[in-house]
């Protein structure tokens, strides 16, 4: 048998070569670490800051890190500002809206509670007007139910008002009186009789009233009333009136007047210069 044939120098040796007996065995090569598996999708990679055993067994993410101590917390914290219900509960209070005022008083209350908007004073202010004008139209509806159901309270109001009435169209005066003119010939407010011997603006020389049922129209109604006028002037003054060298003025109902009972005709003497009489004019002839 012949002697196997070395390689070549420089060559691939043979993988199928026999080794001669007595030679050196080559060193096997050190073994080297396996590569580190790649990072899984969603778990932290190992060695990284998040690779960290939690106290409880889990892996802490860094999104679940704790807020540093006196960090405010964007829960719980009052909205900013005055309520808008509160501000429109106290406006319509004061401006008479009743019921609108104690609806958004209620609800001003309830949202302020809710939300921690300051406010909740004006609500309760605008509660408060709301009750307390809902109570006066209460009051007001209950006297006009009185008015109309009790005989006693219209009697007395129909009194008091034509004593007031009466005042002011001169109903208080009678035939013969003397008075001082006020400076709106039709409003005799506050006339009051005074002696027919010192001077006076004027002197009633006639006084009836219409018995009309119906108001008959102001030409029926001033015509009626000059007729009587120059009648009485006449048999007062002792002259007719186009003979005298007096004045007359008269007032008589005006369709308005008339619906408050007004059916009174008054007819007085003055100068016509407007200067004041010195005595009665009374049977003088003037």
């Amino acid at each position: 048998m012949s002697a196997p044939t070395p390689p070549p120098s420089g060559g691939t040796p043979d993988p199928y070569a026999t080794p001669d007996a007595g030679a050196t065995p080559s060193p096997e090569p050190a073994p080297t670490e396996p590569p580190a598996p790649y990072a899984q999708p969603g778990s932290p990679a190992p060695g990284s800051p998040y690779d960290q055993q939690g106290p409880y067994g889990g892996r802490p993410t860094p999104y679940a890190q704790p807020a540093p101590y006196g960090a405010p917390s964007p829960y719980g914290q009052p909205a900013p500002g005055t309520d808008g219900l509160s501000i429109a509960a106290l406006i319509t209070g004061i401006l008479g809206i009743s019921p609108v005022a104690l609806g958004l008083g209620i609800a001003g209350m309830r949202r302020t509670r809710r939300t921690g908007q300051s406010g909740r004073g004006l609500a309760i202010a605008g509660v408060v007007l709301g009750a307390l004008g809902i109570l006066g139209w209460l009051l007001v509806v209950g006297l006009v139910v009185l008015a109309a159901t009790n005989d006693e309270f219209q009697e007395g109001f129909s009194q008091g008002f034509e004593e007031s009435y009466a005042e002011r169209t001169g109903a208080n005066l009678n035939l013969g009186d003397c008075f001082e003119l006020p400076a709106d010939a039709t409003d005799l407010t506050g006339i009051v009789a005074v002696d027919c011997t010192s001077p006076h603006g004027a002197e009633l020389v006639g006084v009836d009233e219409l018995t009309d049922a119906e108001y008959p129209g102001e030409d029926s109604v001033v015509a009626t009333t000059e007729d009587f006028c120059f009648e009485e002037f006449a048999d007062y003054v002792g002259t007719d009136y186009d003979a005298s060298g007096l004045d007359m003025m008269y007032l008589y109902p005006t369709e308005a007047s008339w619906t408050f009972g007004d059916r009174r005709l008054m007819c007085w003497a003055q100068n016509p210069d407007g200067s004041p009489l010195e005595a009665s004019v009374q049977g003088s002839g003037l």
